[in-house]
């Protein structure tokens, strides 16, 4: 399907303005072959006739359809697993112990949950470090996750906590497959008592967001390279705002805080780092 230049910076307009994901102008064949199967999904002519419908404004469907289609959903379970591990180790006894302990609740956000992989680790790591030693912990602490993304077609799946056998494969070990997933249909469902952890809810990273309310930590890993620098310093600004005092910050590991915000220091965390409110 042919895509002009013209029509080309239309569209990467509407999807920055939309959900402030920067759309770079050698990623023209990702417009193109995504935007292109929306195109014949609502039956349009072509990629001209979408982008000026999406200028036109008054089709909120549409606009959501398309930042599904545009948007990166790349994850798995325990992604990155050394950062798992130093999480489990470090961060939940600091936290545990910290400013969320003194409500009896530490507090968890991931941001750019996609599919939910990433909400559902953490569940499960707080699982594993609720049944450990009680000396890393006090009593009665309790942890929520809320998982969050743009995308509404992520977020049903998420919602479903149901993953094919491919998916399963990426990341889980068969004991914790065992222990936190039952089989149904030929797929695997989160159990209950993994699932009553985590919330989720459709957030845009460009538009206000502290009404979320106050964060223990905020996993936002591998979500804001995708947006341009003053978005990221607005998030950031957020973020900070955000966190209780003592509270931590967790990007991906090619992400840094370096030239964009100094409300914060930086701790190593495994292979990673992870950044403390200031």
């Amino acid at each position: 399907m042919n895509l002009s230049r013209a029509t080309f910076d239309g569209l990467r307009k509407v999807v920055y303005q939309q959900c402030g994901l920067v759309v770079p102008d050698d990623k023209e064949y990702l417009i193109r072959d995504r935007l292109s199967l929306v195109v014949r999904q609502r039956t349009l002519r072509s990629l001209d006739e979408l982008c000026e419908r999406l200028q036109r404004g008054g089709d909120p469907t549409l606009i959501e359809v398309v930042i599904d289609a545009v948007t990166t959903q790349e994850t798995s379970f325990f992604r990155d697993a050394d950062v798992f591990d130093s999480l489990s180790a470090v961060v939940f006894p600091q936290l545990a112990a910290g400013s969320g302990a003194t409500s009896g609740r530490v507090r968890i956000w991931s941001a750019g949950a996609s599919t939910g992989q990433e909400a559902y680790s953490l569940a499960i790591l707080v699982q594993e470090f609720l049944a450990g030693p009680r000396n890393v912990k006090p009593s009665g602490t309790a942890f929520s996750i809320l998982g969050t993304d743009i995308s509404a077609l992520a977020l049903r799946k998420a919602q479903s906590g149901v993953y094919d056998a491919r998916e399963i494969a990426r990341g889980l070990s068969p004991a914790r497959l065992q222990q936190h997933f039952e089989q149904v249909q030929g797929a695997y469902r989160v159990r209950d008592a993994t699932r009553q952890l985590v919330e989720f809810r459709r957030v845009n990273l460009a538009q206000p967001f502290t009404s979320l309310g106050t964060f223990d930590l905020i996993c936002c890993r591998n979500v804001l390279i995708y947006f341009d620098q003053p978005t990221r310093a607005r998030i950031y600004r957020q973020f900070h705002a955000m966190l209780a005092d003592g509270g931590r910050l967790l990007l991906g590991s090619a992400e840094n805080l370096y030239g964009v915000s100094s409300d914060f220091v930086s701790q190593p965390l495994g292979q990673a780092l992870v950044y403390c409110k200031v």
